[in-house]
């Protein structure tokens, strides 16, 4: 089991180093514990909106699993979530609850599953599910080995979710920016036209923008680069 575990771990960091592809990770995810416990299938759902949603999966039968929980919100990827604790069933025939997820897994052929809850730090993003054809107990060394795999997973997430604020702050201060210059032109321009101080021309972008409920550098982008005329 160490190799299978080895060869997930290096792929995440080869995916970690690489690019920050949120689905390719989950997906690498899901496949590393199918072959690190020798499992049928995997998938994951992450929170959006105050439901778990479905993300990724190894196969259509896992698609099927996931899919009816993301329904009925109900299923050991919610109770893992929920309760922010490890979920096991053995035997998914033998719980008296979530019955339509009991009849997708009768129908597709699934007898075992666990729910891990994606936590870092006390925030929660999601749950990994996988799924067995047998009557299974996991031992605690797969169970420590599939932990090892979604912490390493989770600290990613968490991870690309800091460069994405990081991105989208930049993009913003970019967008600031480059609103400043145009604006800036924009006076300029009206200023010389009218013969009008900057701060006047300023004032005609203003009003302009408050009449006609235009964004006051659209405004600015009209006048330098589509010769939009204003009046004094």
């Amino acid at each position: 089991m160490s190799d299978p575990l080895f060869e997930t771990l290096r792929r995440f960091a080869a995916t970690m180093t690489s690019t920050f592809d949120v689905h390719e990770m989950l997906y690498e995810l899901c496949q590393g514990v199918v072959a690190t416990l020798d499992i049928a299938g995997a998938g994951v759902s992450v929170i959006r909106d105050d439901r778990l949603e479905f993300v990724a999966a190894t196969d259509q039968r896992v698609i099927e699993m996931e899919e009816v929980q993301e329904e009925h919100q109900a299923g050991p990827c919610v109770e893992a979530f929920n309760s922010g604790e490890i979920v096991i069933v053995p035997n998914i025939s033998e719980i008296d609850t979530w019955p339509a997820y009991r009849a997708v897994a009768r129908s597709v052929g699934f007898v075992s599953v666990i729910g891990f809850p994606l936590s870092h730090n006390g925030h929660r993003i999601g749950s990994l599910n996988v799924y067995d054809t047998r009557d299974r107990e996991f031992d605690h060394a797969e169970l420590e080995a599939a932990g090892a795999l979604v912490d390493v997973a989770t600290a990613y997430l968490v991870r690309a979710n800091e460069l994405a604020e990081a991105h989208k702050l930049t993009k913003q201060l970019e967008a600031a920016l480059d609103s400043r210059i145009v604006i800036e032109q924009a006076k300029g321009m009206l200023s010389r036209d009218h013969s009008i101080s900057v701060d006047d021309a300023f004032q005609l972008l203003r009003a302009h923008s408050q009449r006609e409920n235009m964004p006051l550098r659209e405004v600015a982008r009209a006048v330098v680069h589509l010769d939009l005329t204003l009046s004094t």
